[in-house]
């Protein structure tokens, strides 16, 4: 599949965010992508997303427990997801199918 000089441009970005969060925030933030739904995830989504890590975090500190994922890492998890909205699903789409390794 001969990509265009463009959408090679995006790969290159969806890359730079790859390297820059680490695989396994990126690729959770894939996931938490779509799950949210491209299309709802908005602003507001995004700011009852930090509502709800800072909950868990008070609550966490209240009962003196401490999550497996830690508050630090779901929220670099939700600024990935944002990032990552901004390019066209079917560029994420093209960028998994080319670059992302999927064992089932």
């Amino acid at each position: 599949m001969k990509l265009s000089k463009e959408t090679q441009g995006k790969m290159k970005e969806i890359q730079t965010l790859e390297n820059k969060y680490g695989i396994i925030i990126f690729r959770t933030s894939l996931t938490h992508l779509f799950d949210m739904g491209y299309s709802n995830f908005d602003e507001d989504s995004i700011e009852e997303g930090y509502k709800l890590i800072l909950a868990e975090e008070e609550e966490d500190k209240a009962n003196g427990t401490k999550s497996f994922i830690t508050p630090d890492f779901k929220r670099e998890i939700l600024r990935c997801a944002v990032e990552l909205r901004q390019f066209s699903i079917w560029t994420l789409f093209a960028y998994i199918k080319k670059y992302v390794v999927v064992d089932l």
